[in-house]
């Protein structure tokens, strides 16, 4: 089911990211998005997105009228189920991705999962290690710029840990990085390739630390469909 829908935001303060970013997280697939101003104070933001789930109607309707800070005043919804050819699946805007996860972090699992499944099967995997390497060496620049920059190892066990607490339990011996539970993968197959975001993470995150030399991050075992226990080894 693929609708239109326009919504007029409260204040100036709600912004485009603060419907698109629920949207994501409800299982909508974004096509397009734009903000202009209502002139009242506040923005309009015009969304037209597909959802990827067999949602009824008024499902949708609760969906957009339960974004806090808007009021929904024109939805038009166009029915794809009459189409012989299934509409082919629009990649998800990096640059609207990562202003939901700044505006979720650290709960960017979902996020994450649906950019992945927007994606081309054989561009996933570069996809994902980018959109980590930006996220990881954003929360380092953010949390642990200051002060002076540790050196390996102790940059592991004293930043790198604890960054990756906020997205998974974690463990770490020496340079491997165990995420149990790995919300990236906790329901996928072996096909996925959602963990190569956390690859990319541990590269940027520490890649930002000017006390470290270039490293390679490689997931050593993946616990999708098993253990759910995935490991990195930092090398």
């Amino acid at each position: 089911m693929k609708f239109s829908c326009a919504l007029e935001t409260s204040s100036e303060r709600v912004r485009l990211v603060n419907v698109i970013s629920p949207l994501i997280k409800a299982g909508y697939q974004l096509v397009s998005q734009r903000q202009e101003s209502s002139g009242n104070g506040g923005n309009i933001i015009h969304v037209i997105a597909r959802s990827m789930s067999s949602k009824t109607q008024e499902e949708l309707i609760d969906d957009l009228s339960s974004i806090e800070g808007c009021t929904l005043f024109n939805l038009e919804i166009d029915d794809e189920s009459s189409s012989s050819t299934a509409p082919a699946q629009k990649v998800l805007d990096e640059k609207s991705v990562l202003s939901a996860i700044g505006a979720y972090y650290p709960k960017i699992a979902d996020i994450v999962s649906e950019y992945e499944a927007s994606l081309p099967f054989d561009r996933r995997v570069t996809a994902l290690q980018e959109l980590g390497r930006k996220v990881g060496g954003g929360i380092y620049q953010r949390d642990y710029s200051l002060g002076s920059p540790l050196k390996m190892p102790k940059t592991i066990s004293r930043e790198l840990v604890p960054a990756l607490k906020g997205l998974s339990k974690i463990k770490a011996k020496d340079n491997v990085i165990y995420l149990i539970k790995c919300p990236f993968c906790k329901s996928a197959n072996h096909n996925h390739s959602g963990c190569h975001f956390v690859v990319g993470y541990i590269e940027g995150f520490l890649a930002s630390n000017p006390a470290v030399d270039r490293v390679q991050v490689e997931e050593t075992n993946c616990g999708a469909s098993s253990t759910n226990i995935c490991e990195f080894t930092i090398g």
